[in-house]
């Protein structure tokens, strides 16, 4: 079991607001490479919205997800890159071939690239792109998978999401994500359907990679996560944790002690995760850089099992 982390790079993103995110991003690439993540992966939006109940929604605007991974690429030396997920109508196919041959030769053969369908219609529509109907757009994540392990050959090519006929898709790529945040139920329903999926198209299921995003929380003794859970209650954008408790909270995530989150790592391993995505506090995020402390302790008892 490995540990990746969804690398802050919105606005929201850090432990206070910082005018200057991509610059903070990879700042955050190198602690988490010192630290020994083993991955630091990118989401690719023009914006996510964020509001509180009755309020108006706040646009967060991210560093560019291709740019930044270069510019990562380019400054670290051993830690992989991904992006989680490049949206397949967000760029001409051929082009993001060529981008990710580009960032994999920057990073030493370090890129992996996880695709999505793409959801978010508005985002589409407003800057310009086409958002046809889920069963095209299905087709075009199957088409973008195979040219990308055509044109960038040795580039590791994941699918993101959750939806059955995704799972179709997901069965002829190198590996499968989803995020954000499930139950062991919930998981192995979905690998589940991944495994029958596979096995239609005569392929053996334990040749798909599988990895998770979990949002994380992590505390020296439960005095000390209770206390981190309420620091974290007033940093959450749009006050989205008010009205939540921890032990609600804690269900689909990774929560706990460092003992406890390793114990949790353990049982995902069991069900062939190879490796968990931390984010800390909210999906691409590190609202305490404590946490990154507390995730190597945690790295260090899954070494010593």
């Amino acid at each position: 079991m490995r540990l990746g982390l969804a690398l802050p790079h919105y606005p929201f993103s850090f432990p206070t607001p910082q005018p200057s995110i991509a610059r903070r991003a990879i700042e955050y690439a190198r602690l988490a490479e010192d630290a020994g993540f083993q991955q630091v992966w990118v989401s690719d939006h023009f914006w996510v919205d964020v509001a509180a109940a009755g309020r108006l929604e706040q646009r967060q605007q991210p560093a560019e997800c291709w740019t930044l991974l270069a510019a990562i690429a380019a400054t670290t030396t051993r830690v992989r890159i991904g992006s989680l997920a490049t949206p397949v109508g967000f760029r001409n196919p051929n082009l993001l071939a060529r981008m990710a041959a580009t960032v994999h030769g920057f990073a030493a053969g370090r890129l992996d690239v996880a695709l999505g369908a793409g959801w978010n219609e508005s985002e589409y529509r407003a800057n310009g792109l086409a958002f046809p109907p889920a069963g095209q757009r299905l087709a075009s994540l199957a088409d973008t998978v195979h040219l990308l392990q055509q044109q960038a050959p040795g580039v590791p090519v994941w699918v993101a999401g959750k939806r059955p006929k995704l799972l179709e898709v997901a069965a002829t790529a190198d590996g499968w994500n989803t995020a954000w945040d499930t139950t062991m139920a919930e998981y192995q329903h979905r690998d589940a359907l991944l495994r029958q999926a596979c096995h239609r198209g005569g392929r053996d299921p334990a040749t798909v990679r599988r990895s998770l995003g979990l949002t994380t929380l992590i505390g020296r003794d439960n005095d000390d996560l209770e206390r981190r859970w309420r620091r974290l209650q007033r940093w959450a954008p749009g006050d989205a944790l008010t009205t939540i408790s921890l032990r609600q909270w804690s269900q689909p995530r990774l929560v706990g002690t460092p003992t406890e989150v390793a114990q949790q790592l353990r049982r995902w391993d069991d069900t062939g995760v190879e490796q968990v995505i931390c984010s800390f506090g909210a999906p691409f995020a590190v609202h305490d850089d404590e946490q990154l402390e507390l995730a190597t302790d945690t790295m260090a008892l899954l070494d010593s099992s």
